[in-house]
């Protein structure tokens, strides 16, 4: 009775394990998939688009009225 419980056991660990690995076994063909992708995207000559730097509306504000006023000088 006792090893037919063991036998049991062991072999619903083998079918866990095998299912283990199946999934892996996708994981890794994704993480394939993904690198494959990266690689031919990297490899375009695309022009990226440069982020606006943000200025505070406060600040917007101010320099408009120092600007109004003369008082302005541009950074340099």
């Amino acid at each position: 009775m006792k090893s037919e419980k063991i036998k049991s056991e062991l072999k619903e660990i083998y079918l866990e394990l095998a299912y283990l690995r199946a999934k892996m076994e996708n994981v890794s063909n994704q993480m394939q998939e993904l690198r494959d992708a990266i690689r031919e995207l990297s490899n375009k000559d695309e022009e990226l688009r440069v982020r606006e730097s943000y200025e505070h509306p406060w600040y917007k504000y101010k320099r408009q009225e120092l600007i109004a006023s003369g008082n302005y000088t541009e950074p340099k």
